[in-house]
């Protein structure tokens, strides 16, 4: 038996790292898991549901932009039409936004990251909250990251948008509380791939350098150790530098979304391989 048999599981942001490894975790433990994502649903599709069913999985695919309301509340009718309920929330999507200083910000750069980072969490969770009260069980599990507690500049609208989550996190799980639902955050480190060289050709372009990404992450290191990114990563007597991979977070976020959990609410925990100890 699956840890997440019978559950049904509602992922956002699954064309490719954490939403992806996600899906295909918790479909490989029983879910059925309704997944979306912004880009053509064909992709979606191909990409993640095909790999999902090839394995029996039971999946259901929609394109989402989760800050259009109208569009949330037909992704989450449409999966309760099709699984009968929603056990599990994960609310995976988030953009980078751009990478300047802060009086450097146009009002819809901040506007834009605002409403898919915190305003999509928040949309999500709006719709699928009262499905989970009328069962008196549910798991949210809510994306935010370590920017928030080892902090770097020219991020400004990110990590306000992860700080809030936190937040959001914190004051849900309370008011949830009562009808068996739990709420936690998870503070995902550097994860490498596509997101991670988007994020490195934006600092190179901001800071006038070409761009490698080899290069960009030794410049990136390089510059937070100066103090110029904030703060080191201490750990015992080094310095921690190391990746983490998509599973590692997935398999935190299936932990979360068991049974095993249940006692587990108002958290935010760091998956980072302690490159954030608080």
């Amino acid at each position: 038996m699956g840890r997440l048999d019978v559950r049904v599981a509602l992922i956002t942001g699954c064309r490719r790292g954490f939403g992806k490894a996600m899906a295909e975790l918790f479909a490989s433990e029983g879910a059925a898991v309704s997944i979306c994502d912004i880009v053509p649903l064909e992709e979606l599709r191909r990409d993640v549901g095909a790999k999902i069913e090839a394995k029996r999985g039971k999946v259901l695919c929609s394109q989402t932009d989760v800050s259009d309301e109208a569009q949330v509340n037909s992704m989450v009718e449409s999966t309760i039409d099709e699984f009968g309920t929603i056990d599990i929330l994960v609310n995976n999507v988030g953009i980078g936004g751009p990478t300047k200083k802060t009086w450097e910000l146009t009002l819809p750069e901040w506007n834009r990251t605002m409403e898919v980072n915190l305003g999509g969490t928040f949309l999500c969770t709006k719709a699928v909250v009262p499905e989970m009260i009328r069962k008196n069980y549910g798991r949210i599990i809510n994306f935010s990251s370590t920017i928030v507690k080892s902090p770097y500049p020219y991020r400004t609208p990110y990590a306000t948008t992860k700080m809030g989550i936190i937040g959001f996190t914190r004051i849900l799980a309370l008011e949830v509380g009562r009808h068996n639902i739990t709420a936690n955050a998870i503070c995902p480190g550097n994860p490498g791939g596509e997101r991670n060289v988007e994020v490195l050709r934006d600092l190179a372009a901001y800071l006038g350098e070409p761009f490698d990404s080899d290069a960009a992450r030794e410049r990136f290191v390089e510059m937070r150790e100066r103090g110029v990114l904030g703060g080191k990563y201490l750990v015992g007597e080094g310095y921690v530098e190391a990746l983490i991979s998509h599973m590692d977070v997935a398999q935190m976020a299936l932990f979360l979304a068991s049974d095993e959990a249940g006692s587990i609410t108002g958290q935010d925990i760091n998956v980072s391989a302690g490159a954030s100890i608080w």
